[in-house]
């Protein structure tokens, strides 16, 4: 039992904790970098909404501005059955690279699957419409693309506080980012950031309208032997508005579909086929998803041990300040860093059984609302 005790706890913390490290010295052995150019590629953005008249027209605008030559730029407005003024909006702009792909409602990754094939660009940059673009992000964009290897493109999202420039990009979504960069180095890094990824329109092959296209559409490029990696200069900017409530309903979702496609995808773990890309998807994706098992198993047997092994007290203790510490800044007791993190991880470990539980009962997400 102490021995199963002690695997569980590493599980737990293996993903966050010690996969990172480890995942830096193997970067550091055996670095690849891809490479870069200067060339300018033709470039289709591809915008999905659903109801977003309150930022469209800003997006737009963003896109429209960015630094690079009017005649190898395109911007699609995939809208999947808006019923507010978004549609509008779009129409109205005079600018023959603004095209409107109106749906009814079937799904975001369905109207990706339409869209993709109607797009005039070599490369296909898939954005969401709250994420804003800094002026050069096209052009390291196409720079990353110089290289043949090199099949998707992402980058990452950096959060700024409502109504402020200030950053507040928070220490999970730093630490995302460094691994997918390490990863990037090695092969290629697993999944890529919804607001901010591109692909070569030739590799892009059909959703299935249950599929998370963040997480299949970089899946289906490594299975073409072309890289997936993270350009750490590649990024957008989002306002963090999330409550905590939309923060678990998005990551119910996220955990549902991810999970699914794990599980029509297993032949991606064959590291005799896939080589590291293998390991890293167990290490990033499928074990932290497990993680409120190990977590809820480590736990429940410290319960039942208590008292016969300092390490069973110990662990014990912790949980218990784990908790109070998580629940205490959830309620707004509590407000410092610490125990902020502690929120989050109850909030996603919870989130995460949830979908476990969605997924068993063969629940899947087809459309999406977004929490703004």
């Amino acid at each position: 039992m102490e021995v199963a005790f002690i695997g569980f706890l590493f599980l737990s913390v293996y993903s966050y904790v010690v996969f990172p490290p480890l995942l830096w010295v193997f970067q550091r052995v055996w670095s690849r970098p891809w490479q870069e150019g200067t060339e300018y590629l033709p470039v289709s953005i591809i915008i999905s909404v659903y109801n977003e008249e309150a930022v469209i027209r800003e997006k737009i605008e963003n896109a429209l501005a960015l630094d690079y030559p009017d005649e190898l730029l395109e911007v699609i407005v995939s809208s999947d059955g808006s019923t507010d003024a978004t549609n509008e909006i779009v129409s109205g702009f005079n600018d023959s690279r603004v095209v409107l792909k109106d749906f009814d409602r079937i799904g975001k990754t369905e109207c990706l699957n339409r869209v993709v094939q109607e797009a005039s660009g070599e490369i296909v940059l898939f954005t969401d419409a709250n994420s804003m673009f800094p002026p050069d992000l096209l052009r390291n964009l196409s720079g990353s693309f110089c290289d043949p290897d090199v099949g998707l493109v992402t980058g990452w999202t950096k959060y700024i506080k409502a109504g402020g420039g200030e950053e507040v990009t928070g220490i999970y979504a730093k630490l995302e980012k460094m691994t997918k960069y390490w990863e990037s180095l090695v092969s290629s890094c697993v999944g890529a950031d919804g607001a901010v990824f591109a692909i070569r329109k030739t590799l892009y092959r059909p959703l299935g309208s249950a599929d998370i296209n963040d997480f299949i559409i970089p899946l289906n490029v490594v299975g073409q032997k072309k890289r997936v990696v993270l350009d750490p200069s590649i990024f957008c900017r989002e306002e963090a508005t999330d409550s905590e409530a939309g923060a678990y309903r998005r990551q119910v979702r996220i955990t549902t579909r991810t999970l699914w496609a794990i599980r029509r995808n297993l032949g991606f773990l064959n590291v005799l086929k896939y080589g590291s890309f293998s390991f890293f998807l167990l290490s990033h994706k499928v074990l932290r998803l497990a993680v409120p098992f190990f977590f809820l198993t480590a736990f429940v047997i410290s319960v039942f041990f208590l008292g016969r092994w300092w390490l069973y007290n110990a662990v014990f203790s912790a949980y218990m300040v784990f908790f109070a510490a998580g629940l205490l800044n959830l309620i707004g007791v509590l407000k410092d860093s610490w125990s902020s993190v502690c929120k989050f991880f109850l909030i996603t470990f919870g989130a995460q059984f949830v979908g476990w539980l969605r997924m068993i009962a063969g629940i899947t997400d087809t459309t999406w609302t977004p929490s703004r």
